[in-house]
């Protein structure tokens, strides 16, 4: 056994991250994990749930269904206090748990996204974020209601307001609902994206079949869990071969160690977490855990090596 520890992170974008391990925004309170245990000890950096520029309420109930052994629906609809509520008191309460905060923000339009990160970067606790994720599911209101996520110009529209006035590394996350993401990507790192978060939820439904209709009031939802996670690494290993060169934040099914090994295989850079926090408290210094004794059994110095191995 080497005497050395295996080194679980490694510098992205800029940012040194301790551990390949974040969370998934909107999946994970922080605050109360870290009562179990000091989460600067198994994981690398923390992603805040997605605020939006106004508070909002959120859909109607029911908005989360579970779906046993292959993960959940949600439509709650971005739930959140508001930009200005996350900068006063969340931002500085993540920060003070001793890891890179980055801030998830979601708009309608890229006027809008970019007055977010212009308020964010001129806060007093802005000095606080490392760096920002856009959240690309909302409809563009300047494109007639289409999705940011679903149009290339879109998505660089968004990407190149964001990035002219934040200086900071920008991460745009993905939407799998599309035909081609390599395209969507693109058009990321052509608006300025530092790099791309992948994927976010699958668009799916479920029947009550005693009442005989939709369980959601809105029929659709956001599908994760186990079940997406081929789709989440087939994404992460097109992008990685179409743009090498740039960071990703793999997500969409994790569950262990094991699956965070295969994103990084696949091409990802960090690892983020999610659906498996609700049922598994302890998940993150597990995989932690496990992480280390893969490396230790296997020769590997550093997780760094592994990203992308897997491609030829």
């Amino acid at each position: 056994m080497s005497a050395i520890a295996p080194k679980l992170g490694h510098t992205v974008a800029g940012i040194e991250f301790s551990s390949v391990l974040l969370n998934a925004s909107g999946a994970f309170n922080a605050s109360l994990f870290n009562e179990l245990y000091p989460l600067k000890e198994v994981m690398g950096g923390i992603v805040t749930k997605t605020v939006t520029t106004e508070p909002l309420a959120g859909n109607l109930q029911p908005r989360t269904v579970e779906l046993p052994g292959i993960g959940m629906l949600n439509s709650i609809g971005l739930q959140n206090p508001g930009l200005a509520y996350s900068l006063e008191k969340d931002i500085p309460a993540l920060k003070a748990l001793g890891l890179p905060v980055i801030l998830s923000i979601s708009a309608h339009s890229s006027a809008e996204f970019a007055k977010m990160a212009e308020t964010a970067l001129s806060h007093a606790n802005g000095p606080m974020i490392e760096a920002l994720e856009l959240n690309l599911s909302c409809p563009n209101v300047e494109k007639g209601g289409v999705h940011f996520g679903s149009a290339q110009d879109s998505v660089r529209e968004a990407l190149k307001a964001v990035t002219s006035v934040f200086p900071k590394p920008v991460f745009a996350k993905l939407t799998p609902n599309v035909s081609d993401i390599v395209s969507i990507g693109g058009a990321a790192i052509e608006g300025g994206a530092a790099g791309l978060t992948a994927i976010n939820t699958v668009l799916g439904a479920t029947i009550d079949i005693k009442k005989r209709k939709p369980v959601m009031p809105r029929v659709s939802a956001g599908y994760s869990g186990p079940g997406i996670k081929p789709v989440a690494i087939h994404a992460i290993w097109n992008l990685r071969k179409h743009f090498p060169e740039t960071p990703i934040m793999g997500v969409g099914g994790v569950s262990n160690a094991e699956d965070v090994l295969e994103f990084l295989m696949a091409g990802a850079s960090l690892v983020q977490v999610g659906t498996i926090c609700f049922r598994q408290p302890m998940i993150f210094k597990k995989i932690a855990e496990s992480l280390q004794a893969y490396c230790v059994a296997e020769g590997v110095a550093s997780l760094a090596e592994l990203c992308g191995c897997a491609h030829p």
